[in-house]
């Protein structure tokens, strides 16, 4: 149901030092927010409705982990204000037992970022990430649903070479998902996606991040009709190198992961009509900022 705000980390895509002769890099960060997909994983409207959902998140880090989880930059900060309206509109037709759905996420930033660099703060437009298509899929008896989705992310964020924090990553990127919701009894959930990411090279610093695969979860036990209580998070792992101008990284090339893990509450005052409040704390980070997510999200039918 709440699906890929994809940009959240965009806020320190130049606030990391690399090189001493380089002004700041990617360093392996992603265009798709590890974490953000853990409710109704897998639903999406049915054939011929259209559904808004706001993702708002506010995501603080003081510390950026190294390759054995030190801290390498003294005095590093970053905060992000981050709200990201998406709609997702399901076709009226069907094709044999699927449906087909489409939409597009246009995240707005607020973002501060201090580092040896210098510090930066920018409010402006992300990445936009489109949907052309959604393959969706239910079983007879409603209790598994599941879509796969090849999103693609557009460099439309606001970017300089120059700048500590920008909203954009000046790359285009793929980020197919597979995305599931089983209610193995009335009152369980166990949610899931499957998700990688491609990037292209960034062609103003000829930075590459690799490729990432990570799996958003959640597990939820409802109450009632109304409230559900979770346990959710990621888990993250980098699987190839970063490169500058096509060698890798020095130092295993710059591969980060990640774990996250925390509570969730659900309260939906229609069938799909929601609020979710939900926190997640970041543990055995590599390479990447380590720090805590607070996020509200919400969805409703148009």
């Amino acid at each position: 149901m709440f699906r890929s705000l994809k940009k959240i980390f965009a806020v320190i895509a130049l606030a990391i030092i690399l090189h001493q002769n380089a002004n700041a890099t990617e360093n392996g960060l992603t265009s798709y927010a590890a974490g953000v997909n853990t409710v109704l994983n897998g639903v999406l409207p049915p054939p011929g409705a259209t559904q808004f959902y706001n993702y708002a998140l506010y995501y603080v880090a003081n510390k950026f982990a190294g390759q054995n989880g030190q801290s390498l930059m003294p005095g590093f900060h970053t905060e992000a204000f981050v709200d990201a309206p998406r709609v997702v509109h399901t076709w009226d037709m069907k094709l044999g037992p699927f449906t087909l759905s489409s939409g597009a996420i246009v995240p707005l930033f607020h973002l501060h970022a201090s580092t040896p660099a210098g510090t930066g703060n920018r409010t402006a437009l992300g990445d936009v990430i489109l949907q052309p298509w959604l393959l969706n899929y239910s079983n007879p008896s409603h209790t598994f649903f599941a879509y796969l989705a090849p999103d693609v992310v557009v460099p439309t964020g606001a970017y300089s070479v120059n700048r500590v924090a920008n909203t954009g990553l000046n790359r285009y990127a793929l980020a197919p998902s597979l995305n599931m919701t089983w209610f193995p009894a009335s009152a369980w959930e166990i949610s899931m996606t499957a998700w990688f990411e491609f990037s292209s090279p960034n062609n103003a610093t000829h930075y590459h991040s690799g490729a990432v695969a990570a799996v958003d979860y959640l597990l939820g036990y409802s109450l009632n009709h109304a409230f559900q209580l979770g346990l959710q998070g990621y888990l993250l792992k980098q699987f190839t190198d970063d490169t500058v101008n096509g060698s890798p990284v020095p130092g295993g090339g710059f591969r980060g992961q990640a774990v996250a893990i925390g509570p969730q509450l659900r309260y939906m005052w229609a069938p799909a009509a929601g609020i979710v409040l939900k926190y997640q704390h970041e543990i055995a980070v590599r390479n990447r900022p380590q720090g805590e997510r607070l996020w509200v999200e919400l969805c409703f039918p148009i």
